[in-house]
């Protein structure tokens, strides 16, 4: 169905009032609201997902099977709550989605009302529980850290044995590319370890994005969510393990003759920007071959583990941290705070 180019004007040639806006306008209006505000395009392609799901759900309620539309005023608290139940119900959706679809809906309610004059049916809603189960532990220990990249590490500087040194030249070169993609591996891995990076920004460093500068040690990330830029200083097991994959980071960087060299700091084994999924797969396995006991390890629990082995080891500076992570809200990076389960037991404890 898809959202309206531009709020559509009456026979008068004036904008509709609020009383006159379709659902349709209205989104198209806070997507652009929100690209101005800096969103990505991810995050906005996500609002609008969610918002035509219930803009679709809204226009057969309230108009019939052939209806492709509402007005913004047919939204009531009634209709908000009845669409929430309908996600479960009705689509079979997960207490956590449901959530993350109420709070796109609760933000654009807030402001198209604010920016458009249209009622807010979010503010007059009775409060929406969600049954949520015992949250699983999203962090390595310092233990299970060790265990992944050490399996990584173990790839990379494996011997070559007299069998591989008397194999072809093209069987020797691609024992050492093999090598190179686990040194990119476990640098990358390490940056978002070490230093708080989401995968998206671990992909987009450039070469230039990091400083072995003596007391500048840093890794700079120039677009990191809603365009901030932010600067982590370097841990030095973060150091070693990006100057490791620099030295080898040649057996992947291949331009052609006249073409200029990669600018990018993880490539893939063709020579070109390694991609999200890339390492995703490539985590996943690396995980299994580990053999750690925490099999459901997603890149962002690596990104989770630095906010949480930061806290740990800096209670109370949730200022500092949610400056390192790129965060603007503070409440984003109390759930840190939160999942240190043992000092949780020792809180308990005491009481």
């Amino acid at each position: 169905m898809g959202v309206r180019r531009g709020l559509r004007e009456d026979g008068d040639g004036r904008a509709p009032g609020a009383q006159e806006l379709y659902l349709g306008d209205a989104i198209f209006f806070f997507l652009s609201a929100k690209r101005a505000g800096g969103r990505s395009e991810k995050t906005l392609d996500d609002y609008r997902k969610k918002l035509e799901l219930f803009q679709r759900w809204l226009a057969v309620r309230v108009g019939g099977d052939d209806a492709v539309d509402a007005l913004c005023v047919s939204a009531g608290p009634d209709e908000v709550e009845a669409y929430v139940v309908h996600l479960k119900e009705g689509r079979g959706m997960a207490d956590s989605s449901r959530k993350n679809h109420l709070a796109v809906l609760r933000s654009f309610f807030q402001t198209v009302s604010r920016r458009l004059g249209v009622a807010d049916p979010t503010r007059a809603l009775d409060e929406v529980r969600f049954h949520q189960k015992a949250p699983k532990r999203s962090y390595l220990t310092k233990r299970e850290a060790e265990v992944l990249l050490s399996t990584i590490e173990k790839q990379v500087v494996s011997p070559r044995t007299g069998a591989e040194q008397a194999r072809s030249v093209r069987e020797a070169r691609k024992a050492a590319v093999a090598r190179a993609l686990a040194a990119r591996d476990h640098a990358a891995f390490s940056a978002m370890v070490y230093a708080g990076l989401r995968i998206e920004e671990t992909t987009a460093l450039g070469l230039g994005d990091v400083s072995f500068a003596r007391g500048e040690e840093e890794v700079r990330v120039l677009k990191g969510k809603g365009n901030k830029e932010r600067v982590v200083p370097m841990n030095p097991k973060l150091k070693r393990s990006l100057g490791r994959y620099l030295k080898m980071r040649g057996e992947l960087a291949a331009p052609g003759q006249g073409a200029p060299p990669p600018p990018h700091l993880f490539l893939n084994e063709k020579g070109a920007r390694v991609t999200e999924n890339t390492l995703r797969r490539r985590l996943y396995g690396w995980v299994r071959k580990s053999g750690l006991k925490k099999v459901d390890v997603k890149p962002h629990d690596l990104r989770r583990t630095f906010g949480t082995w930061f806290l740990q080891a800096n209670p109370g500076h949730v200022r500092e941290l949610a400056e390192l992570m790129g965060h603007s809200d503070l409440s984003q990076v109390m759930k840190y705070a939160l999942s240190d389960e043992k000092r949780a037991r020792a809180g308990v404890n005491n009481l």
